[in-house]
């Protein structure tokens, strides 16, 4: 085990939990108020998926039940995603490319839905799939947070802000996906700290 990268997983993974509570305040406060509070949620979230890079390669670090290759492409689809949906979104806070969340996402927006979808598939099935090491309760949360990143971006790609999925995936987005982020945190710095029994990346466990 690469206990730097466990460790750097534990740091991303706190920023994601940070990060993603940022942003549920301020997309609340935008709602009620206005600006400037949906540019601090539009870089809250930057901020909150850039950080999932280092966890997902802790995730992977310290293993789960899929044959190595295969883990090893999906960790690399995985953070590809995590790079071109943060590319998109710099773009949009610096206003080279335009959302609009009021119609189905098309242009770059959709592209950035995509790629939250590989994002929240990761989650999901990672969460699912990883090593005796992670507690039954942090998997769950997991599976639901990467359901409800899946279940959201299919939501703006069918209809944009306004659709029945976008709400109900955003549950699982913006509420579950940081309280899974700041337990899995915490996982990982029990493990880092420790000599136990864990599988080696992409082997059973």
């Amino acid at each position: 085990m690469n206990r730097y990268r466990v460790v750097a997983g534990a740091s991303g993974a706190l920023w994601v939990a940070i990060a993603g509570a940022v942003a549920l305040v301020a997309i609340g406060l935008f709602l009620w108020i206005g600006q400037p509070f949906g540019t601090i949620n539009d870089i809250a979230l930057l901020v909150m998926t850039m950080s999932l890079g280092p966890v997902m390669l802790a995730h992977y670090e310290l293993g789960g039940v899929v044959p190595l290759w295969p883990a090893r492409l999906s960790l690399a689809g995985a953070v590809a995603a995590v790079a071109g949906w943060s590319l998109l979104q710099l773009a949009f806070v610096l206003g080279i490319v335009d959302f609009d969340y009021e119609r189905a996402a098309t242009g770059a927006f959709a592209v950035s839905c995509l790629l939250q979808v590989v994002i929240g598939l990761w989650i999901g099935g990672a969460s699912l799939l990883a090593g005796r090491w992670l507690p039954a309760t942090v998997r769950a949360l997991g599976i639901v947070a990467g359901l409800g990143t899946v279940f959201m971006s299919i939501g703006l790609l069918l209809g944009g802000m306004n659709h029945t999925l976008t709400w109900v995936g955003g549950i699982g987005y913006q509420v579950v996906l940081p309280v899974w982020a700041f337990l899995l945190g915490r996982v990982f710095r029990a493990h880092a700290g420790s000599d136990g029994d864990i599988e080696p990346a992409g082997l059973p466990a």
